[in-house]
């Protein structure tokens, strides 16, 4: 596996958006921002601008975060009067007392220090603020997806790099947020049958960090596998099970 370069994979990857738009996500995150009270609102791995784009209301002040230019300007286009900077998580260039709300989706596992980030998040948050983390833990035991059936070495590369929500939990409380609850937001249930699965944008070689982070071969292989069981089962069922959960702390 090589380290997902988010430059090269910008122009593709929003079309994951189009195929799965993620509803449940985006209505609990304005939900949230609206029983919140929350005027200034940080996205930290904005990435082509699909959260912030669902979140832009009357008297929102939005900003975003992404150390990814060639993702900075994807969102651009979508976002053109937001401020949106160029910098890594754990270093955010932001005064202390910023933010009312601050929210990650599918981010959590690109950190390479969350530790630091949660203390980075607390200072940033306006007194009373809160933290919204957003995504799936794969470690749940009725989480499914295909892919993994299909390309050797993706699960365990997943299972190194993605934190349980326990762990992630453990970190919010050594960085101060006292009162963490959490719910499912969204849930992805989905059965491809036979040649339907190459119609899923997450089977792309950019579509998703997994498949950007192996090899050509390695991808040609596992698109071969595919078409393999197929051929053999034309009605084959491909089937992704993933419950998008937000850790919300304050």
């Amino acid at each position: 596996m090589t380290p997902l370069d988010y430059d090269r994979v910008a122009d593709a990857y929003h079309r994951r958006y189009v195929q799965s738009p993620m509803p449940g996500v985006a209505r609990a995150l304005s939900d949230l921002a609206d029983s919140h009270g929350a005027r200034r609102i940080l996205e930290v791995g904005c990435g082509t601008g699909r959260w912030l784009e669902s979140l832009q209301a009357p008297g929102r002040w939005l900003a975003g975060l992404d150390p990814s230019r060639g993702m900075l300007f994807q969102a651009r286009a979508r976002l053109p009067r937001v401020p949106l900077i160029q910098a890594v998580a754990e270093a955010p260039p932001l005064a202390p007392a910023s933010f009312d709300l601050i929210f990650l989706v599918n981010v959590l596992h690109h950190l390479t220090d969350p530790a630091r980030f949660f203390r980075a998040a607390r200072r940033m948050l306006a007194p009373g603020g809160a933290l919204a983390l957003v995504g799936a833990d794969i470690h749940a035991a009725d989480y499914a997806w295909y892919i993994y059936d299909y390309f050797p070495g993706v699960r365990e590369m997943d299972e190194a790099r993605f934190p349980s929500w326990a762990q992630a939990r453990a970190w919010m409380q050594e960085a101060g947020f006292g009162q963490i609850s959490s719910r499912v937001v969204h849930v992805t249930d989905v059965t491809f049958v036979g040649e339907e699965v190459f119609g899923d944008a997450f089977l792309a070689k950019n579509g998703t960090s997994q498949l950007a982070m192996v090899s050509d071969d390695a991808y040609r292989a596992g698109i071969e596998r595919i078409r393999a069981a197929i051929d053999a089962h034309p009605l084959a069922l491909f089937h992704t099970h993933i419950e998008m959960v937000m850790l919300v702390g304050r």
